[in-house]
């Protein structure tokens, strides 16, 4: 009997200790798994973004496409006239109705029920013309007569913005002979 009375607990203690232990392995292994649920997130937020800046290129190719003139190109709105663009394509005032389009992409939002849209803008980048120097083109084929019309290039700057907030710009040049 003497025996139990001098241990005064250390059972208690022990399974105090390892209880201690368990309970921190398994808050770092949530913890770990938060962050991952995170990083899965930001990714597919990107991602989405991004499917809807190129979403929105794509219309802005479609809609240079249905161009018969330029007179719809002006100083402000969303089709301007070259040099007229917005300064900083970061800023909250270039991606209003003053300045971008709004257009609904096919891909559905959180709820999925609705679509999800993006802003763009088109501005007049100048002419490609047959002034070019030969050396710039390419001859593999051995044609040098290069003879083409004018090409006016447009710059389509499209904005895509994800389901968490995530914004991704594309700026591409697209060019339609006039």
């Amino acid at each position: 009997m003497r025996k139990i009375a001098n241990q005064q607990g250390a059972v208690l203690v022990v399974s105090l200790i390892l209880l201690l232990v368990l309970t921190l392995i398994g808050v770092s292994g949530a913890r770990s798994v938060l962050m991952g649920e995170r990083m899965t997130f930001a990714s597919r937020d990107a991602k989405v973004a991004l499917e809807v800046a190129e979403s929105m290129t794509r219309l802005g190719e479609a809609h240079v496409d249905s161009l018969a003139n330029l007179s719809s190109f002006g100083t402000s709105g969303w089709l301007r006239t070259a040099g007229n663009g917005p300064n900083d394509l970061l800023a909250g005032d270039t991606w209003t109705d003053n300045n971008s389009s709004e257009r609904e992409v096919g891909m559905l939002a959180a709820d999925g029920t609705s679509k999800l849209s993006g802003r763009m803008y088109i501005e007049l980048a100048g002419l490609a013309s047959d002034d070019s120097n030969a050396a710039d083109v390419d001859l593999s084929t051995g044609n040098t007569g290069l003879d083409f019309d004018d090409t006016q290039v447009f710059k389509i700057v499209a904005r895509g913005v994800g389901i968490g907030g995530t914004e991704r710009i594309i700026v591409t040049l697209y060019g339609k002979a006039m």
